[in-house]
């Protein structure tokens, strides 16, 4: 059945280019710009004509906030000053797992430096349509400024066991914006795979070569931009003296500022760094589909050639053009300093059907096998002692409305075992011969999908015996059925959760994190949340025994995740973000302290509690996720006054010079005087190392307690829309 979306009319403002094009997809859940979009909408803050601006009644405490971000003492001197010479900053980099035994740098970029892309785009949005637009190659690209944007309208209604899902829009409609622009033609590439125009290249050409850019982002020389822009390089030297005000050459600007004055590579995670990838890449493409029809060769007669971001296929017929189109793109990409990845080069053989293709088959049909609510079932004698479910023990309470009588008719099963979908899981793996980092993510992706499918078809019959039970209608047989059919699904969910961990365990990576969450969230808050048929009403859905056999497992596999790992200073966020969602069920199912403590590698003295020497680096997502874990709860002292001191040694190794100009500090002090739970005397002592007296800090406290966040939301976290806003930015894959 279709999912229903609500269309949502975008009211423009240029500063919502913050929601989409600024923040690498792969940060927490609890950290967005949301609110800092709000601070620069509530105090019109902006940078126009090269000056920066505010309202002139704009808050002391925001006056603060904003002199901090651009390195001044006075307000007036903003407005008198070049901003692009306050603007030459360093950005906060960490890094991600990309591949087994190679990690991959992403950036925040300083939040001044937001301010100044988001005038950009205000400026310049036309050109960036334009220079998109030029490549029939490309098939991803903007298009044009994106005008409406959709959420899932009742996504979790069933699941919540509400009448009504009221969607809370954060300060305006597009909060979930994916991108500024909207784009052609596909948002992720297994689209192109299914779509007509990959089957109709199939049918035309027998041969297709795959092959993608070496180190695409890495690679960029930021001057580029303004060749690409202006003709090509010769071009450019031959007329532009380099300090000319083109599109070009004012991109280039932004992006070296961003990057503290950096020409080689560009910061990578953000979309604004695709869209400048783009228009390169489009120049390029050009000029290899000119020269190939200098030599006779015609696009759509002699060949077809796609290109996802730095992903190309090239579909052909003849050997010699695809070497001299191969030799073209070398020799065209070496101009831009870029080059063709031999490793990732390959060749296929119409019917161009990849292993991984082939494994996905099989994936969506073992998912459909042993996934499925069944209305017919196995019974009990037939199955052997370890097909048998968990009995669960525990008096019943739960209650619905509708169709008693039906409910205690249907022959209602869930049946499912972990072992059994795991061997057949891996036997897919091996005989197609993919590795199971290419297809995890998809799996996962799946079996959510399928998860929201059965909980909502058993949801239907489970219901009706609750409201049965509640309004005394049948009442022992509806508790019996009631009881079976919960003990099934105790089962169901364990074991499912068992097949979850088993496939993260082989591939601990972000994208994969954010997918295992998704799932043990919808069990949270499918087990977690009562029947509320109306305003009035409310009805225990689950015995509370059934629902912590649920949450004791996941709480086990979590803490097997942490016992078994080893914190990297490299790539530390891939298992941190489960904290997440431990910290949205109750205190009871916390992980012992001592585990993570073990994680991290930090040890106490037995006499004083302070940390001992020797931890290892932690940048500020490691700080913000285990301060949002910790909470205001007395239990963790002795672990928040530990990470004070991290924090602080953070602060003093920074050159004053540079202190200010760092994006990882200024964004990790903004949140820290937003937190709740430091204290106001180690905000005091680190407010100190950025050079801000004790008189600011208490104005910009007392701001930021009114606003509540900057960055991070500290507290009344809904799980279930930030993952659901997280999703809607997924948009390269």
């Amino acid at each position: 059945m279709a999912v229903r979306r609500k269309k949502i009319k975008l009211r423009y403002k240029a500063e919502r280019v913050l929601f989409s094009d600024v923040l690498p997809y792969e940060l927490p859940v609890i950290f967005s710009n949301r609110y800092f979009y709000r601070f620069l909408i509530e105090n019109g803050i902006k940078i126009k004509n090269g000056k920066v601006w505010a309202n002139d009644d704009i808050p002391e405490g925001a006056k603060q906030i904003l002199l901090l971000l651009f390195g001044f003492e006075d307000l007036n001197v903003l407005k008198t000053k070049d901003a692009d010479k306050l603007l030459s900053t360093i950005p906060f980099t960490f890094h991600i797992l990309h591949k087994p035994t190679k990690a991959r740098a992403l950036s925040v970029i300083h939040p001044a430096n937001q301010i100044e892309i988001s005038a950009f785009y205000e400026k310049y949005k036309s050109l960036i349509l334009y220079y998109c637009n030029r490549d029939s190659f490309s098939i991803r690209h903007p298009k044009k400024v994106a005008c409406y944007f959709y959420y899932r309208d009742k996504l979790h209604h069933q699941l919540l066991g509400r009448k009504a899902d009221n969607i809370e829009l954060f300060f305006n409609e597009y909060e979930s914006l994916k991108t500024y622009f909207s784009y052609k033609r596909y948002t992720y590439i297994h689209k192109f795979y299914e779509d007509f125009l990959f089957q109709r290249a199939e049918k035309k050409f027998p041969h297709l070569m795959r092959f993608d850019i070496q180190s695409c982002f890495d690679s960029v020389y930021t001057h580029s931009i303004a060749w690409a822009t202006s003709g090509g390089k010769d071009v450019y030297k031959k007329t532009f003296d380099g300090e000319d005000g083109t599109f070009g050459n004012m991109f280039d600007k932004v992006m070296q500022r961003m990057n503290y004055n950096e020409t080689n590579g560009i910061v990578i995670g953000p979309e604004f760094s695709r869209i400048f990838a783009e228009i390169i890449l489009q120049h390029i493409d050009c000029s290899v589909k000119r020269k190939l029809e200098e030599e006779g060769f015609v696009e759509n007669e002699d060949y077809l050639c796609f290109r996802y971001v730095d992903d190309y296929f090239f579909f052909y017929e003849k050997d010699r053009l695809k070497e001299r189109a191969m030799r073209l793109f070398d020799a065209e990409m070496k101009e831009y300093k870029l080059s063709i990845s031999e490793s990732k080069t390959k060749h296929f053989e119409r019917p161009f059907v990849t292993e991984i293709s082939i494994a996905k088959q099989g994936i969506d049909k073992l998912i459909k096998e042993y996934l499925s609510f069944h209305e017919g079932k196995k019974s009990e004698e037939d199955m052997d002692e370890d097909d048998k479910p968990v009995v669960v023990d525990g008096e019943d309470k739960d209650f619905t409305r509708e169709r008693v009588a039906k409910a205690l008719e249907n022959d209602a099963h869930l049946y499912f075992r972990s072992n059994r979908f795991i061997t057949k899981y891996k036997s897919i793996v091996k005989t197609t011969g993919v590795g199971s980092k290419d297809v995890v993510n998809y799996t996962l992706a799946r079996i959510e999908r399928k998860l929201v499918s059965v909980l909502k078809q058993f949801d239907k019959v489970f219901k009706c015996l609750s409201m049965g039970y509640e309004k005394k209608l049948m009442t022992e047989e509806c508790k019996a059925k009631k009881l079976k059919l919960e003990r099934m699904l105790t089962d169901y969910l364990i074991q499912l959760t068992d097949v979850v961990f088993f496939l993260y365990a082989d591939c601990k990576r972000i994208k994969t994190t954010l997918k295992v969450m998704t799932i043990l969230n919808d069990l949270i808050i499918y087990l977690d949340n009562d029947y509320h048929p109306s305003k009035d009403e409310g009805y225990q859905r689950f015995s509370n025994v059934i629902r912590d056999a649920v949450f004791r497992n996941i709480q086990k596999e979590i803490d097997t995740v942490f016992r078994i790992s080893k914190y990297n200073a490299e790539t530390p966020l891939e298992t941190l973000y489960l904290l997440i969602t431990i910290r949205s069920m109750r205190d009871k199912y916390r992980i012992n302290q001592d585990v993570i403590d073990r994680y991290l590698g930090l040890e106490y003295d037995s006499a004083t509690g302070e940390l001992k020497d020797g931890w290892k680096e932690m940048n500020a997502l490691v700080i913000i996720l285990l301060l949002y874990y910790y909470g205001g709860s007395d239990k963790y002292l002795k672990q928040k006054k530990g990470l004070v001191k991290i924090i602080k040694d953070k602060y003093e190794k920074e050159p004053q010079g540079t202190v200010k100009r760092n994006a990882e500090l200024v964004i990790l002090l903004l949140d820290l005087l937003a937190c709740p739970f430091i204290g106001h005397n180690d905000r005091r002592r680190i407010c100190s190392l950025m050079g801000i007296s004790r008189p600011k800090q208490e104005i910009i406290e007392k701001y930021l307690k009114k606003r509540r966040y900057m960055f991070t939301r500290w507290t009344d976290v809904n799980l279930t829309k930030e993952l659901g806003a997280k999703v809607s930015l997924e948009v390269y894959s």
